[in-house]
């Protein structure tokens, strides 16, 4: 088949493409499947697939990693819900065809190469920016949680991205001539993670302080400048004991209790109605037990006269409105009666209907209050084995499901369809506390893996990971994709990064462009 257009056309069309595609990845989900169309259709009307398809198979490196979509094949064999199991390989056809295009298409050069991360880069600092204007009221947008104000694809996956474009500004900051360009590199870097401590990402920081402090050991291991070396290992002795006195603090503010016996409490409210007293219960907010001095009949009487949100339904976000005012009104030391309630400011009761627990962590974005309610949700669970609408001590359940189904499954798992309902079967059979509308897959790429396909299947996973690192020539010292394969594979402890489209194309498409998109040197 010959070309449809001379091929310098072809060439244009496909460089544009690539600019669509690093545009949409943080910014619309229309731009990367647009990219990925018009990407697959030049490639077709280049012509010469044949010979695309033998330097495909030549091509050792791009094989492997499109294998993992053949992996989805197999397991069609032995699942049962097909519907499903196609809806997953349409999800992931990335898999193959950003390998296959990317990787017999025409090379491009080292400049545009670092056009298109430039491009990239603005792209993350105009979706940082559209998500602070929500933020700060200049773009009206419902906020209940600091998740809402990434509004084109899931907060995790934008802060994965925003790890991603902090690290590829620091090797063009380290590459910089000029001391112009080194301070708007470093202007970039600072504004980025300033943003991922606004939006609260545990994920991204988590992300972020790993990729750090392997760089820098790999840096103490390999690098002559004494300066440089010894530089980083102060660092790492210095930041180190300073994360762990921050989160020390939390931990003690969370954890300081005030001694009371039941000789000290008051049996009765202003009112003449009885308290009710557990000094057994454990939890507490900011000293104080929760569940002392409660009188549920004032409570919801007066909280009734003031809210549109009435006791018994679910606050904004999502979790049980009763239990958020009961913990708010012991943060605050109030009693939880009557005359607690109409303590509250507006200001307050507006924080208690958008799910906010704590009289200290009222503003939308607050990374100790995250870090606080983190704790609150472990101890939570510890304490009472409840887990539903938070968001780590599902991760347990998800997990320890996960985890039960693998071990029924061990060699092939339960095939490409099936994952969905052998979760469900799995959360009745260990009669899970999680409720139905939480009980999910298991946000963890690796064990979503082994539950579809079993242990031959992750295997085969791991080596799709780790085989370019392997065999890739001058990889292993590639500053943008050893961050990248970093940041990937720890994504997938805490989410199925591979289970949506922004996901898969993130990982597919950063993959195949470091490795194969540019000339090689």
């Amino acid at each position: 088949m010959k070309s449809l257009f001379p091929e310098k056309i072809h060439y244009y069309i496909y460089i544009f493409a690539l600019f669509i595609l690093v545009v949409g990845l943080p910014l619309s989900k229309f731009l990367m499947s647009l990219a990925e169309i018009i990407l697959a259709c030049n490639w077709l009307l280049e012509g010469r697939v044949k010979n695309k398809f033998v330097c495909f198979w030549k091509n050792k490196t791009a094989l492997i990693l499109s294998s993992l979509l053949l992996l989805h094949f197999v397991g069609l064999f032995y699942t049962d819900d097909y519907a499903y199991a196609l809806k997953d390989i349409r999800i992931k056809v990335p898999l193959l065809i950003l390998p296959l295009i990317i990787s017999t298409s025409k090379p491009i050069s080292q400049k545009i190469f670092d056009f298109i991360l430039y491009v990239f880069i603005q792209a993350i600092i105009i979706g940082t920016i559209i998500s602070t204007l929500i933020l700060v009221g200049i773009i009206h947008r419902p906020i209940v949680d600091i998740r809402n104000i990434s509004i084109f694809i899931s907060h995790i996956r934008f802060a994965l991205l925003i790890c991603l474009a902090v690290f590829i500004s620091a090797h063009y900051f380290l590459k910089a001539v000029t001391n112009l360009n080194k301070i708007l590199w470093s202007l970039v870097i600072i504004w980025l993670v300033i943003f991922l401590i606004l939006m609260e990402s545990l994920t991204g920081l988590g992300a972020l302080f790993i990729v750090l402090i392997a760089l820098i050991i790999y840096g103490i291991f390999t690098i002559e400048n004494s300066i440089l070396k010894y530089g980083g290992l102060i660092f790492i002795c210095g930041a180190i004991p300073i994360l762990f006195m921050y989160l020390n603090s939390t931990v003690k503010n969370k954890n300081d209790k005030n001694n009371l016996s039941y000789a000290k409490l008051d049996s009765c409210t202003s009112q003449f109605n009885l308290y009710e007293h557990d000094l057994r219960g454990k939890l507490t907010e900011n000293g104080n037990l929760i569940w002392i001095n409660v009188c549920k009949k004032e409570i919801v009487e007066s909280w009734n006269s003031r809210s549109n949100i009435k006791i018994g339904e679910k606050d904004l976000s999502g979790n049980d409105l009763y239990f958020t005012l009961i913990r708010f009104l012991t943060s605050k030391g109030l009693k939880k009666d009557a005359d607690g309630v109409l303590l509250l400011t507006d200001n307050e009761l507006k924080a208690i209907e958008r799910g906010v627990p704590n009289v200290n962590y009222q503003s939308i974005s607050s990374l100790k209050g995250r870090i606080y309610e983190t704790l609150w949700e472990i101890d939570l669970y510890n304490t009472t084995g409840v887990a539903s609408g938070h968001s780590l001590t599902q991760r347990f359940e998800y997990w320890k499901t996960a985890w039960c189904i693998v071990k029924n499954n061990l060699l092939f798992g339960v095939g490409t369809g099936d994952v969905p309902m052998a979760f469900e079967e799995m959360y009745i059979k260990n009669n899970s506390l999680l409720i139905k509308e939480w009980r999910l897959r298991a946000h963890n790429q690796y064990l979503t893996i082994a539950v579809a396909f079993g242990f031959i299947g992750f295997i085969w996973f791991l080596i799709t990971l780790i085989y370019p690192i392997l065999t890739e020539k001058n990889i292993k010292t590639d500053f943008i994709y050893m961050t990248f394969f970093i940041i990937a594979i720890v994504s997938f402890f805490a989410e199925d990064t591979l289970e949506t489209q922004a996901g898969v194309t993130f990982f597919a498409f950063i993959n195949s462009f470091l490795l194969f998109a540019k000339e090689k040197k």
